[in-house]
């Protein structure tokens, strides 16, 4: 996983240009956006040692960016909570609500907050989001240099301190 995790620094060190298709395709994780169902945001599946993360092309682009982030998390985190008796398993993420059952029970509410804290740190890294809210950046111009939504840009700045 230090390897892994190695890539997904450098690339993050290329911020505010993070490729999260290039981050995929470094780890041999295969990414694909489709039209999905039922609310889903994405997934990630494991058919045996093949990942694949799928992301709904229907939303908005910067959703679709955290949410591949979320799946990139899921990956590096909690991979190993998605063997099934070596059977493909799949974990469901859903905008608004959580997990949608999908045979996934061993992926808590907990490993949904850990996903979620990479993945902003994947898209917003602390020190760059530091360094260019102390040049006086607004918010909106921040999210708009991160490729992210204004919503997500004010949780950051909040959880790092800078907002209230």
């Amino acid at each position: 996983m230090d390897n892994e995790l190695q890539v997904v620094a450098r690339h993050i060190a290329k911020a505010p240009a993070v490729n999260l298709s290039d981050i995929f395709e470094d780890l041999g994780v295969l990414y694909e956006e489709m039209s999905l169902w039922n609310g889903a945001s994405g997934w990630i599946e494991r058919d045996g040692e093949t990942y694949k993360v799928v992301v709904n092309a229907d939303e908005p682009v910067n959703r679709r960016r955290f949410t591949a982030a979320h799946e990139l998390a899921h990956y590096l985190l909690h991979r190993d909570l998605m063997d099934h008796k070596g059977r493909a398993h799949r974990h469901t993420d859903v905008l608004f609500g959580g997990e949608q059952p999908s045979g996934s029970s061993r992926i808590t509410r907990q490993h949904e907050i850990q996903a979620n804290r990479l993945a902003a740190q994947i898209l917003m890294p602390a020190n760059r989001v530091k360094e260019m809210w102390a040049a006086n950046q607004s918010v909106e111009n921040l999210a708009h240099q991160l490729h992210v939504s204004r919503a997500a840009m004010e949780i950051r700045l909040k959880n790092l301190g800078l907002m209230q």
